[in-house]
């Protein structure tokens, strides 16, 4: 049996659109998050969604660098943080491009902040909008009578959002193994996922379980929210190791558990890529992945425009595997559902 191993990209959570809704309706997003040029809409989506949330029965007060802080106050320092997020995305190309700025100025709080919020930000998106039904379809045809993840298939994701776990939780009472680059997990060999930029969540007992995200109110999540912004906070650093997301770009970060990722796609011998555009601001981390791809055979391009992906891929491939696969890259539009190769 072939190893398969499949790459996944903001596209694979595109999921569906209304189009006759304007850009900065709720409801626009049917199912799935937003793409890059769809966050600044949906950051002013979740300012509005804080706005509307009743803060007058929590559980204050809050600790905020050593000062308590009611509801109230943390409810307007957040909105006045996403807003900071939302002005700073406009100015920049992508989210990403404005962290890799801050992160290159070594401005250690603002980097750590925006981290906070992108993260926070996603939570919040995955109660607002329904998840992608396609990870759901993918379950389906790859998990084993146990509902795990075969051994034959890896799936590497660039993705921060919890789509998959969201999908997972229906398939049993088991979780999802996964294996984020800054974390200790000592399972980190049994994981079948591997989160390239981390995840957008929290360690420990600050994490939020992807059930909270809908069998708990909206006020219940931004209270979550709230107490992990002020353990961060602690001494105005904006701290992000109580966070998974990390950049991969954040070399030492992702090197912690690079090693469990290339032990895992070493074997593989057909690559599935879903929603990825292989981007110049991850390049040396694609190079570096393909190359331990020594024994692939076959690549599949899922995108709409999977042709112009796989010009973007030549880049990052190997010289020899530029040679070897110069007729073995399929690309495929058609986006309904995960593509399933023959091979599998």
């Amino acid at each position: 049996m072939s190893k398969i191993v499949y790459l996944l990209g903001a596209g694979a959570s595109y999921g569906k659109r209304n189009e006759d809704e304007p850009h900065n309706s709720p409801k626009r997003i049917a199912e799935g998050l937003p793409v890059v040029n769809e966050i600044d809409d949906e950051l002013g989506i979740v300012v509005d969604w804080v706005k509307n949330c009743d803060v007058t029965g929590f559980n204050t007060p809050y600790v905020f660098c050593g000062k308590d802080m009611d509801a109230a106050s943390m409810k307007s320092m957040f909105i006045d943080d996403l807003i900071w997020l939302r002005d700073n995305a406009v100015q920049h190309a992508t989210i990403d491009t404005f962290a890799k700025k801050l992160y290159l100025r070594k401005q250690a709080s603002d980097f750590g902040k925006l981290k906070l919020l992108l993260s926070s930000f996603f939570l919040i998106e995955q109660v607002i909008h329904p998840f992608d039904k396609r990870y759901d379809t993918f379950f389906a045809n790859i998990l084993n009578r146990h509902a795990m993840i075969p051994d034959n298939v890896y799936v590497m994701t660039w993705n921060y959002d919890l789509q998959l776990d969201i999908a997972y939780r229906g398939y049993g009472n088991g979780r999802l193994y996964e294996c984020v680059p800054n974390d200790t997990m000592t399972e980190a060999d049994e994981a079948r996922v591997f989160r390239i930029n981390g995840a957008g969540n929290y360690y420990g007992v600050k994490n939020i379980e992807s059930d909270v995200l809908f069998t708990k109110s909206n006020e219940f999540l931004l209270d979550k929210i709230f107490r992990q912004y002020c353990n961060a906070n602690r001494t105005r650093l904006f701290s992000d190791g109580c966070l998974q997301l990390i950049f991969a770009w954040e070399k030492m970060q992702f090197d912690k558990r690079s090693d469990v990722l290339y032990r895992k796609i070493a074997d593989a011998e057909v690559l599935v890529v879903i929603g990825y555009s292989f981007p110049f601001f991850n390049r040396e981390t694609d190079r570096e992945i393909f190359s331990r791809m020594e024994r692939l055979e076959k690549i599949y391009i899922q995108d709409p425009y999977a042709d112009d992906i796989k010009q973007f891929i030549s880049s990052v491939l190997t010289e020899q595997q530029r040679m070897k696969l110069s007729s073995d890259i399929v690309t495929l539009k058609n986006t309904t559902t995960f593509f399933s190769p023959p091979e599998l």
